[in-house]
C-alpha cells in the first residue's frame, strides 16, 4: 500500500474514532427552573472545570430553535465533549414542552449525526427527558440521568390541581401565585400514576434501548429530604417498562439541585464514557 494511502486511512480512522468518543449533554431544568439553574447550583461550572464546553443554550423563537453560542475557547479541540442549556415554558404541560425540546434534540442530532446524547433533567425535566425519548426514538438518545423526578406522580400536583379547581384560583394572580393557573396542565401530567393518567400511560409504552438512571433523594436525610416528591416515585426501576432496565443512586439532599449532583454527574458520565471505550483503547488510572 502506497505511504500517503496508508496516512490517510490512518488520519480517517482517528477521525472517526475521536468524533464517536466526543458526546453531547443536554441539561433540562425542572417546574419553575431557568437555564442558569445549573449555574447557580454549581453544576455547570463543575462540568466545565472537568472537562466539559458550554456549548450554549438553545432558545425558541418564531423561526424555530436556535443555538445561542459562546465565544469559541482559543485552540478548543472541535472533539470536545459539550454541554448545553435549554430554554423552555416550565409551567406548560409536558407535551408542550416536549415539541420544543424535541426540536432542539433534532437540531443536535443534525449537528452530530454520530455523537452521542445524553440527557440529564432535574424534577419534572427528567420525566420530560423520558417523554421525549419515548416519543421520538429516532433521537437515539444514549444515556437519560434524572434527578429528584416524579416517575410515579407527586402528590404535590394533586394539590396543584386541587387549588386550582378551587376558589383559591380566582385570588392567586392577586397575590403572585398566579403560576398556579398557568401551570394545571402540568399538575395534571405529573398526577399520581393510575389508569388513564398520563404517567400511567407513559410508563407503560415501550422504551427506546439507552442507560436509564436515577439520582435519588434519600427520605431519611439529615437535611429533611424531598418534600416534593416521594423516594419511590423517583427510581426508575419502579417504572413498569424499565423495572429490569434501569439503576438508580440514593443520596442525600433536599429536592433542589446541588453541588454534590454535579459531583455524581460527572462520576456517572465517567464510568459511562469508559465502559463505552473501544476494545483496542485502554484506561490507566495515574
Amino acid at each position: 500500500m502506497l505511504p500517503v494511502l496508508r496516512i490517510l486511512l490512518l488520519f480517517a480512522f482517528l477521525l472517526l474514532s475521536t468524533q464517536a468518543l466526543s458526546r453531547q449533554l443536554v441539561l433540562i431544568q425542572g417546574y419553575l427552573g431557568q437555564p442558569s439553574s445549573w449555574s447557580d447550583s454549581g453544576i455547570a461550572p463543575l462540568l466545565d472545570q472537568n472537562g466539559w464546553y458550554y456549548a450554549g443554550e438553545f432558545v425558541y423563537a418564531s423561526d424555530g430553535a436556535r443555538l445561542l453560542s459562546p465565544l469559541p475557547r482559543p485552540n478548543q479541540h472541535p472533539s470536545v465533549d459539550r454541554f448545553y442549556r435549554v430554554s423552555l415554558p416550565t409551567e406548560s404541560s409536558l407535551q408542550s414542552q416536549a415539541y420544543i425540546l424535541t426540536a432542539y434534540l433534532r437540531q443536535l442530532r443534525e449537528r452530530f449525526p454520530q455523537q452521542e446524547i445524553i440527557l440529564a433533567g432535574h424534577s419534572a425535566g427528567g420525566v420530560l427527558a423520558r417523554f421525549v425519548m419515548v416519543r421520538q426514538p429516532e433521537l437515539q438518545i444514549g444515556t437519560l440521568i434524572t434527578i429528584a423526578s416524579p416517575h410515579l406522580g407527586t402528590e404535590s400536583a394533586e394539590i396543584g390541581k386541587l387549588v386550582g379547581s378551587s376558589p383559591l384560583a380566582l385570588f392567586a394572580p392577586f397575590v403572585g401565585a398566579g403560576t398556579i393557573n398557568r401551570s394545571q396542565g402540568l399538575y395534571n401530567d405529573l398526577l399520581p400514576e393510575m389508569p388513564h393518567r398520563f404517567l400511567y400511560w407513559l410508563n407503560r409504552q415501550p422504551h427506546p434501548p439507552a442507560q436509564y438512571i436515577s439520582i435519588v433523594r434519600d427520605k431519611a436525610s439529615l437535611d429533611g429530604g424531598d418534600f416534593l416528591v416521594s423516594e419511590g416515585s423517583q427510581y426508575l426501576e419502579n417504572v413498569y417498562s424499565l423495572r429490569h432496565i434501569a439503576r438508580s443512586y440514593v443520596v442525600q439532599g433536599t429536592h433542589g439541585l446541588s453541588r454534590a449532583d454535579g459531583r455524581l454527574l460527572l462520576d456517572l458520565l465517567s464510568v459511562r464514557h469508559e465502559s463505552a471505550l473501544p476494545a483496542f483503547i485502554s484506561v490507566v488510572s495515574l
